[in-house]
């Protein structure tokens, strides 16, 4: 029962972390959507779904078109710089006259030319978590990544006291949501006298290639502090090999989207936080703004939506354990 009453909790927590939009005001989210005026096709192209975070997105989208009385189709490709892949799914969305087509690119500049194709064919595009550099979308809703990266420098900066060696694992090159968040991780830790940023490598957001980049930042920064890992996947890549040479704890790990295993892992101490985005956000946001826009109850959309992230470190999740009394679980919900 303490457990239970523990999730609740992070449930809770999570909840009143989240913005309350209201209106139409600039870059704020739509008000919940009503039924849809028809049951609408609508294609949903993702990364890939082995990621936590996206299927997470996936899910949430899936049950909140069964909500607007929607169809949504869930494609995803087969890693995250799959461009080849994403452009033959869109040109297959399209070739099936789709209503509304909902795309995070793999390569923010790589899709605009299937984007245009879209535009041409008169089916409307909106960005989600990733966007692109081209081409006409609704618009772009998204975890603000450049704030996102700064915030997370803002956390390393003060648990190493404001000194010393520390590095960054990036995402994919050419992802538009990897190159955020390192600008926004870069500019606040280039302008912090005493940190000094020792090397910033692409570990392309997957578990393995982070934990090979960061064996090779220990072999060449033996005096590291801390390390940000632009996503969670690419973190618990990292944390393995600081198990191997006996320094977890001793080198600061941060990760970002709150995946269920980094949470557990911070709750245990073995990464220190994550910087938490609300993934299923993003997939109840975009059914919602697919519904308003095919129903043509809003005319005008902004640019860009963006959504907040916050960090949960261990001293976060020890002090939500104690005041419940209870014993720090996290299990990722059970796909179909």
């Amino acid at each position: 029962m303490k457990t239970r009453n523990l999730f609740m909790a992070i449930v809770i927590l999570l909840a009143f972390a989240v913005p309350v939009f209201a209106g139409s005001a600039p870059g704020a989210a739509p008000a919940p959507a009503g039924k849809a005026a028809k049951e609408f096709q609508i294609a949903l192209i993702l990364k890939s779904l082995s990621n936590p975070a996206i299927w997470n997105i996936a899910d949430a989208a899936e049950k909140q078109a069964a909500k607007m009385g929607v169809k949504v189709t869930v494609l995803s490709s087969m890693g995250f710089s799959a461009l080849n892949d994403q452009i033959k799914q869109v040109e297959d969305m399209i070739q099936r006259r789709v209503d509304l087509i909902g795309l995070q690119s793999v390569d923010s500049k790589g899709v605009i030319p299937v984007i245009q194709d879209a535009n041409k064919a008169g089916i409307p595009v909106i960005t989600v978590d990733t966007g692109a550099d081209g081409g006409k979308v609704v618009t772009y809703i998204a975890t603000d990544n450049f704030a996102a990266g700064k915030q997370a420098g803002e956390w390393i900066a003060r648990m190493i006291e404001g000194k010393g060696k520390v590095a960054m694992i990036e995402g994919t090159p050419g992802s538009m949501q990897g190159r955020q968040r390192m600008e926004g991780f870069h500019e606040f830790i280039k302008a912090q006298k005493g940190i000094n940023l020792a090397v910033s490598i692409p570990g392309n957001f997957e578990r393995a290639k982070g934990m090979q980049v960061m064996e090779d930042i220990l072999t060449a920064h033996p005096d590291l502090k801390a390390v940000f890992c632009a996503n969670d996947e690419m973190a618990l890549g990292a944390l393995e090999a600081l198990k191997q040479r006996n320094l977890v704890g001793k080198v600061i790990l941060l990760g970002m989207n709150g995946s269920w295993d980094a949470l557990d892992a911070t709750a245990k101490g073995q990464m220190q936080g994550t910087v938490v985005q609300y993934s299923r956000l993003h997939g109840t946001q975009f059914i919602d703004v697919a519904v308003q826009y095919l129903n043509g109850t809003r005319k005008t959309w902004p640019e860009y939506m963006p959504l907040p992230t916050f960090v949960a470190d261990t001293l976060m999740l020890n002090r939500l354990a104690e005041d419940m009394e209870g014993t720090m679980s996290f299990r990722a919900p059970k796909t179909k």
